[in-house]
């Protein structure tokens, strides 16, 4: 089985009181040091507990859907770099980013991690990371793994979405993606990862068949390949 990484959950309540179980994971560095993908609130004593992994040299907003604590963490940790996509500076012009995702990870980062982006759906830009020493893959929104909906709010918007009580995509991928080309390649090539453990933002980890159960959930994405395949063909 594989060994997962650190992570820190949170209970974010949306409008409509929509409980949607939220993570921070935090991915350790050949160094010593840590990054941490996807801040949540931090207060005294979660910092406390985040600082006995090692000193925060990153931080990373994985997409441009989880931003949201990025900023309490930046001034939590001042001295840690900010990684994030390129378009937040355009939707957060707040926010300090020191260095955009698509120019490629820093070196002592990239010496323990792999940056992919899920290409084909600007709204969203979200980026996967794979952590090789505990061979363990972050995602964020690309699927959700929630077994046990809170409130029935959640229960029934999980459902509308096609991810109730199972690794599975939302359906509103179907809107986010502009490119089904573009976002096949990317989930072929997050499959092409070596990983034996998942850990989404939302829902929970997954240890066992993760990389045959990811497949399976994006298979919608994935059937992408076999509708520019046709295209081609035709006449």
């Amino acid at each position: 089985m594989a060994t997962t990484l650190p992570i820190f959950d949170f209970d974010q309540v949306l409008p409509g009181r929509f409980h949607m179980p939220a993570r921070m994971t935090a991915l350790p560095l050949g160094s010593g040091d840590i990054a941490l993908v996807s801040p949540i609130p931090i207060d005294d004593g979660l910092a406390g507990r985040v600082s006995e992994l090692g000193e925060v040299k990153f931080l990373i907003a994985p997409s441009l859907l989880h931003h949201l604590y990025l900023a309490a963490a930046i001034d939590r940790w001042p001295r840690a770099t900010v990684l994030a996509p390129a378009s937040l500076r355009a939707k957060r012009a707040d926010l300090r980013i020191d260095r955009a995702l698509e120019e490629g990870l820093p070196a002592e980062l990239a010496a323990s991690v792999q940056a992919l982006k899920i290409e084909g759906a600007p709204s969203v830009d979200e980026f996967a990371f794979l952590h090789a020493g505990s061979r363990t893959l972050v995602v964020t929104d690309v699927v959700f793994n929630v077994l046990r909906p809170s409130g029935w709010m959640a229960s029934v918007l999980l459902f509308l979405a096609g991810c109730h009580g199972r690794l599975a995509q939302s359906r509103a991928w179907r809107f986010f993606i502009k490119d089904r080309a573009a976002a096949a390649a990317s989930a072929r090539a997050i499959l092409a990862l070596h990983f034996d453990a998942l850990v989404p933002a939302h829902g929970d980890v997954v240890t066992e068949d993760a990389r045959e159960r990811l497949e399976v959930a994006l298979a919608w994405m994935l059937a992408g390949e076999a509708l520019v395949r046709r295209s081609a063909t035709d006449p």
